[in-house]
C-alpha cells in the first residue's frame, strides 16, 4: 500500500451517509420468493410472481389467482360481492380472481370495498393519511439529462442535470427553485447531503474539483483526484474514490491520503467504520490502520452497495439481475433473482427498513425486505432509464430519469 500526503485547508461540514444502519431480522436464503406473502409487506407478496395475488399480509387473508383472491389486490378479506363474474372468494366466470374477497367491488364480510379500476393502495395507487388515493408516481420533467440526486441539509432534493451542466433544487411538487452552474465539461458529478450551512458537496471528475455548496454560494476546491465515488467518513472526514486507480482519505486541515487500492466505480462507509467497495469481483474492506482485506464475491458482480437496515452490505448485480447481501465477516449471502431484464443500479436504505434501488432497463422502482419480500414499483415513462435515489424529509423516495429528462416521485405506504 502506497501513501502520499498532500496538505490543504478548506471550510468543510460532513454529513452522515445516505444509507444507515439500524437492527433487523437476517434475509432468507434463497431465490426472492415468488408469490409470497408476508407480515412485513402490505401487498403479501404481490409484485412477485406473474399474478398480482399473493396469501394476505396486512389487508387480506387467502387467494392466489390473478388480480385477486381473498385479500389479494386489494383491502378485502374473505368473501366479497360483485357481478357473477367478478365475485366471491377468487371470483368466478370469465374474469375469474379479478376482484376476490373484497376485490375491486367486493364487499364481503371482512372484506374492504373498492370501485372497479380504483383499487388502493396498488402497485400504481396509493392511500394518503387523510384518506384521499392518488398515483403512487409522479413525474416532473425538469431537466434535459438528470443522473445524481441528494437531499440536502435544507431538506430540499437536488439533483443534478449533466444534459445542461447545472444543479437544481427541487420543492416537493417538483418545481425548479434555484439553478448552479457548473463548470462544463466537469462530469461526471457525484452528490452528498451535508450539514450546518453546507447544503451538500459534489465532486466534479471533469475539473478535478470538491465542491461546497451553501445557499449563498457553491466553493470549488482543486483536489488531485477525478473523484467518481464519496463517502463521508467520521467527524471531518471524506473518502473519495478514482474507479480502477485509488481510494482517497480527505481530512481538512490536516492531509488528503491515497491507497493504492483498484476500486469500482462505488463506495461506502461501513458500520465498522471502514470504507467498502468492490473491485473486479471482490468487496474490499479498507481501514486506515490496517492492510485491506479482499472478500469474495463469488460470480456476483457489485455495482453500487449501501449499509442496509440490518447492518449487513447490500448491493445490486446489473449483470446477473439480482441483489446481493454481505455481512461485515465477508460471509455472501445467496442472492436474491430478479426479473429477467431488469438491471438493478443505485439502491439505499429506505425509510421503511426496506432497500429501494432503480432498474434502469426494466423501468421500474424495487423494494426488498431484509426478508426478500421485493416488491417492483412500474415508473410511467418507458425507456426513461432510472439511475439514482434518495429519500426526501417527508419519506418519499425520488429518483432521476436520465433519457427522459424526468425526476420521479414516489409515495411509499404509511405504517
Amino acid at each position: 500500500m502506497r501513501i502520499h500526503a498532500n496538505i490543504w485547508a478548506f471550510s468543510a461540514a460532513i454529513a452522515v451517509c445516505a444509507c444507515a444502519q439500524g437492527g433487523a431480522d437476517a434475509p432468507a436464503r434463497g431465490r426472492a420468493p415468488q408469490n409470497m406473502a408476508g407480515d412485513d409487506d402490505p401487498y403479501g407478496g404481490i409484485p412477485l410472481g406473474p399474478h398480482y395475488a399473493g396469501s394476505g399480509g396486512k389487508f387480506g387473508t387467502g387467494g392466489a389467482t390473478s388480480f385477486g383472491g381473498g385479500g389479494g389486490r386489494t383491502m378485502g378479506g374473505a368473501g366479497g360481492s360483485n357481478s357473477a363474474a367478478n365475485a366471491g372468494a377468487g371470483g368466478s366466470g370469465a374474469n375469474a380472481g379479478l376482484t376476490g374477497g373484497g376485490g375491486y367491488a367486493g364487499t364481503g364480510a371482512s372484506g374492504g370495498s373498492s370501485t372497479p379500476g380504483q383499487d388502493c393502495p396498488s402497485l400504481t395507487r396509493v392511500r394518503l393519511p387523510t384518506g384521499e388515493c392518488v398515483d403512487r408516481i409522479t413525474e416532473f420533467s425538469v431537466a434535459s439529462a438528470p443522473t445524481s440526486i441528494v437531499t440536502g441539509s435544507d431538506g430540499q432534493v437536488w439533483v443534478d442535470d449533466d444534459g445542461s451542466n447545472q444543479l437544481l433544487q427541487l420543492d416537493s411538487e417538483g418545481r425548479v427553485l434555484k439553478r448552479i452552474d457548473c463548470a462544463k465539461g466537469s462530469s461526471p458529478r457525484t452528490l452528498v447531503g451535508g450539514r450546518d450551512d453546507a447544503l451538500f458537496w459534489y465532486t466534479d471528475a471533469g475539473a478535478k474539483t470538491l465542491n461546497r455548496v451553501t445557499q449563498t454560494a457553491a466553493t470549488p476546491l482543486n483536489i488531485p483526484v477525478s473523484a467518481t465515488a464519496i463517502a463521508l467518513g467520521e467527524g471531518d472526514e471524506f473518502w473519495l474514490s478514482e474507479a480502477g486507480q485509488a481510494v482517497y482519505q480527505v481530512r481538512p486541515f490536516v492531509a488528503t491520503q491515497r491507497y493504492a487500492v483498484g476500486p469500482d466505480n462505488a463506495l461506502v462507509l461501513g458500520p465498522d467504520k471502514n470504507v467498502w467497495f468492490p473491485s473486479a469481483g471482490l468487496m474490499v474492506q479498507l481501514s486506515p490502520t490496517q492492510e485491506p482485506r479482499y472478500f469474495s464475491l463469488g460470480v456476483s458482480f457489485a455495482d453500487e452497495l449501501c449499509v442496509g437496515p440490518d447492518g449487513a452490505l447490500w448491493f445490486t448485480d446489473s449483470r446477473r439481475h439480482q441483489i446481493g447481501r454481505m455481512e461485515l465477516n465477508g460471509q455472501l449471502q445467496q442472492p436474491f433473482d430478479l426479473p429477467l431484464g431488469s438491471t438493478p443500479t443505485r439502491i439505499i436504505k429506505g425509510p421503511d427498513g426496506a432497500l429501494w434501488f432503480t432498474e434502469e432497463r426494466g423501468d421500474k422502482i424495487g423494494r426488498i425486505t431484509v426478508k426478500g419480500v421485493l416488491t417492483q414499483y412500474p415508473i410511467p415513462t418507458v425507456g426513461g432509464l432510472p439511475r439514482a435515489l434518495t429519500v426526501d424529509r417527508d419519506n418519499n423516495i425520488w429518483f432521476t430519469e436520465k433519457d427522459s429528462g424526468k425526476v420521479g416521485r414516489l409515495i411509499p405506504d404509511r405504517g
